[in-house]
């Protein structure tokens, strides 16, 4: 009886730090992350600390992801995906060459680069995701989008 109750024990101790763990999505908590001093500020520290890459006429869309810990720092951050879109009307767009095709991919994968390394740098804490009044560690999307003319 006693080796049941410790096994249950262990299991239970396990469960509950499991939770401690666990990452929920943004949608699946009570309270969502935020900045103290407002979503601005990582807008702004974003297109003040970002470089760009030699890009003419493309909306560039970097979709970034970062874990808010229960502490409020931000860990692993990832860009994950880029798209770009003409900004000039199709009827004037000219045909890409290869070459030119290239150059573009590899701007476009060294803005992933970059936004991961402009997150890196943002050191603000974070209000924390919470989940029954409890903080929690959350994932967190976050869409970086530019114009470049």
């Amino acid at each position: 009886m006693k080796k049941i109750l410790i096994v249950l024990a262990f299991f239970c101790a396990l469960n509950a730090v499991a939770q401690d763990d666990k990452v929920w999505r943004t949608p699946d908590v009570d309270t969502k992350p935020d900045l103290a001093k407002g979503m601005y500020t990582l807008r702004m520290f974003v297109a003040d600390n970002f470089q760009f890459p030699e890009l003419k006429n493309k909306k560039v869309t970097v979709f970034t992801s970062f874990i808010i810990e229960p502490d409020g720092s931000m860990t692993d951050r990832k860009a994950f995906y880029v798209t770009a879109k003409e900004m000039i009307p199709s009827e004037t767009v000219k045909i890409q060459t290869e070459e030119e095709k290239a150059a573009e991919a590899k701007a476009l994968e060294a803005m992933k680069t970059e936004a991961s390394r402009v997150l890196a740098l943002f050191q603000e804490k974070w209000i924390p995701a919470q989940v029954a009044g409890k903080p929690v560690r959350c994932l967190y999307n976050y869409p970086i989008t530019f114009a470049l003319e």
